[in-house]
């Protein structure tokens, strides 16, 4: 009997066990769904941002190689202190070499750049690594255009003053220090030398259409046959002044008759070589030749000196 009674205690503690046990809540198809399929759409994250971040650099790539070959109109997006600067990608291949062209282009009246004219006298320093003409140093009332600007706080230190890189007019940059340049032009404003041999052929062309520079140039070939050999009179140091002035004159008067540039290219440090013209030929003609197979450029540069 005691043995019965035990068995019944225990079959009895068993049901209350059974008893008190919660059933299991029903599966829904969600639940069924397998665990790689929950955790899709976070591992797409990654590629679709990957895909967008190539997308983007793309487009700037695009933007930054078009820009090459021609000379920007439009200020940079990046505007600093605002002041109007050219692109700082293309900055990049202008700084690279010598570019007299583009200069004469870029300092015409109406373009949007920013001008600073120098207050003292300064070597005309690439900071950038290109080309440098150091022969002519940067005077007093020079008219220069900001190309980038150079801080610290950029990771651009030029010594231990902050300053810009600048454009001359002889095409080439410097890099000029705060304190050495004004934004208020001078009574006299100046122009570092153009060599006319550093214009292409189409700048040249289109500028001998001009009388007053055809002339010049004439007297000035005349009385310089000799500095080829070291005989340098002073008529020839004369005329070449004098053919400085004049190219600069049209271009401060802004001439629509100037030539194409040659352009920074986006392969390579050096300028695009002149392609042949048409109009042109390997044989030298003289100018009033040249100007009588082409009226209309002197009617041009007629109309620009009314």
């Amino acid at each position: 009997m005691p043995r019965m009674r035990w068995l019944r205690v225990v079959c009895l503690l068993q049901a209350i066990c059974i008893a008190c046990g919660s059933a299991p809540e029903p599966r829904t198809p969600a639940d069924e769904t397998p665990s790689h399929e929950v955790a899709e759409p976070q591992a797409d994250a990654k590629p679709r941002k990957r895909a967008k971040a190539k997308k983007k650099k793309r487009k700037e790539w695009k933007e930054q190689t078009a820009s090459f070959g021609k000379i920007p109109t439009k200020c940079s997006k990046r505007k600093m202190r605002g002041e109007c600067l050219p692109p700082e990608h293309w900055v990049e291949k202008l700084c690279d070499g010598v570019y007299p062209d583009v200069a004469l282009h870029m300092f015409r009246p109406g373009t949007p750049w920013q001008r600073f004219y120098m207050v003292a006298r300064a070597e005309p320093y690439n900071a950038s690594g290109g080309m440098s003409l150091l022969g002519e140093k940067l005077e007093y009332g020079e008219e220069v255009i900001a190309l980038r600007r150079r801080t610290g706080r950029t990771g651009v230190q030029v010594g231990d003053t902050s300053g810009y890189d600048v454009l001359r007019w002889n095409g080439a940059c410097a890099t000029i220090h705060d304190g050495d340049f004004t934004t208020k032009p001078p009574s006299v404003v100046r122009h570092s030398r153009v060599e006319w041999r550093k214009l292409s052929l189409d700048i040249r062309t289109a500028l001998e259409a001009d009388p007053r520079i055809a002339e010049v140039y004439e007297a000035r070939r005349r009385h310089c046959r000799g500095a080829t050999l070291g005989r340098v009179t002073k008529e020839c140091e004369e005329y070449d002044i004098r053919l400085v002035e004049e190219v600069v004159r049209p271009v401060r008067w802004g001439s629509s008759c100037l030539g194409p540039a040659k352009f920074p290219e986006r392969s390579g440090c050096g300028p695009r070589e002149a392609e042949p013209s048409a109009r042109t030929s390997r044989v030298r003609r003289p100018e009033n030749a040249r100007l009588a197979r082409d009226p209309a450029r002197r009617r041009c540069y007629d109309a620009d000196a009314t």
